[in-house]
């Protein structure tokens, strides 16, 4: 009996082993693609964070106090894309700010910024980043440490700065410059399952932990570059430089766009300050928005699924109504009488279903079908 006891131990972990996800290039953002996030910045307390392995983590009480909205498209549609003929890929983070990217099969990089400086200086500029930064890789697989290094150095001649700045410091220069010095190092230190608002997830868990240090020289006649960090904190307020340490969160799909979950961490790297977190019910805008007002829709995810699935109801008169899956023979699988209003969510064990293809159709109480969906399960 003794002798088995290795035996079962290995073969606990290859079984945990053989669970994990990974998380490939077909995740990558690609043109056309949105990306929608809730915001939650005030998250309280979400459980563990810091247990690597397998974990389930429950998010499901996040709530959002924003939301932001991610488009991308082709770098050449940018408004500095023709000086940036490297990167494919840009995006709006934020209201007046383009992040441009390289995506290869086994990349996404950030290859410069263009809109309002970072710094507190108050100008708009390209700030490229040399190399380019990688933001996301592929294969994507629990274990992985990935490290990447990255700098910028841009420079202006004084004239050219806001008359306020240059006011605000006791030194005549001809030029001013900012040195940028990124370092990352990324771990892939957990795996499990993710609930969030509207959805169930199986993930791996990436830890981000990025030194940045922001400096700043001024070309002083006679005596050349020097480093005026000190001189342009003490006297510009807001201005943003020296050492700063931030730790982070990603939690990644095999399958969805974009990240789950980002957590952001304090500078303990204990508790969360922000989680933004993917919007299972994206708004529909524009002309599809007053087409499907009045419809009755549903909303599969994940999709694939392993095991839990949820299905988001909307635009449901208020009723009580039969939901029924069938495999694509048109078996029927599971079935299950709800009473819903104008909005529900509904959760399903698929646990006793094989892997393949099935269909949820929505019955109201004369047996028409309101509303129908394709899921997979995996």
């Amino acid at each position: 009996m003794k002798k088995s006891l290795p035996v079962l131990v290995l073969l606990t972990i290859a079984a945990s082993l053989s669970a994990q996800i990974t998380v490939t290039n077909a995740t990558f953002p690609a043109a056309g693609d949105t990306l929608w996030l809730n915001i939650d910045n005030s998250p309280g307390s979400i459980g563990s964070l810091t247990p690597p392995g397998p974990q389930n983590w429950d998010f499901t009480g996040l709530s959002a106090d924003a939301t932001q909205t991610i488009d991308y498209r082709p770098a050449s549609e940018g408004s500095v894309g023709a000086q940036l003929p490297s990167a494919s890929l840009f995006a709006s983070p934020a209201p007046f700010t383009e992040e441009y990217y390289n995506v290869s099969a086994t990349e996404v990089a950030l290859s410069a910024s263009y809109g309002p400086d970072p710094f507190g200086i108050g100008i708009n500029a390209i700030i490229h980043d040399n190399p380019p930064l990688s933001e996301r890789r592929a294969p994507l697989n629990f274990f992985d440490i990935n490290q990447s290094s990255s700098g910028s150095l841009e420079g202006w001649q004084t004239a050219t700065l806001p008359t306020l700045f240059v006011s605000s410091l006791p030194i005549t220069s001809d030029s001013m410059r900012i040195r940028v010095a990124i370092n990352r190092l990324e771990t892939v230190e957990a795996y499990g399952s993710l609930s969030i608002p509207g959805g169930m997830y199986d993930v791996l868990r990436v830890k981000r932990t990025e030194y940045r240090e922001n400096r700043i020289d001024a070309k002083v006649p006679p005596l050349g570059w020097l480093d005026v960090t000190d001189i342009v904190v003490q006297n510009v307020a807001g201005a943003n430089f020296g050492v700063d340490t931030t730790y982070s969160y990603l939690f990644y799909n095999d399958v969805e766009k974009g990240p789950i979950a980002i957590v952001t961490l304090d500078n303990n790297g204990a508790f969360a300050t922000q989680i933004k977190y993917k919007d299972t019910s994206p708004p529909v805008v524009g002309a599809a928005a007053e087409e499907t007002a009045m419809n009755p829709t549903v909303h599969v995810s994940p999709n694939p699924a392993s095991n839990e699935v949820v299905f988001d109801f909307k635009n449901l008169a208020p009723s009580q109504y039969r939901l029924a899956i069938f495999d694509e023979n048109g078996r029927l699988t599971m079935e299950k009488r709800v009473q819903m209003n104008s909005i529900h969510s509904e959760r399903f064990n698929l646990s006793g279903h094989s892997p393949g293809v099935y269909f949820l159709s929505v019955f109201d109480e004369n047996g028409r079908v309101v509303c129908r969906e394709k899921l997979v399960k995996k």
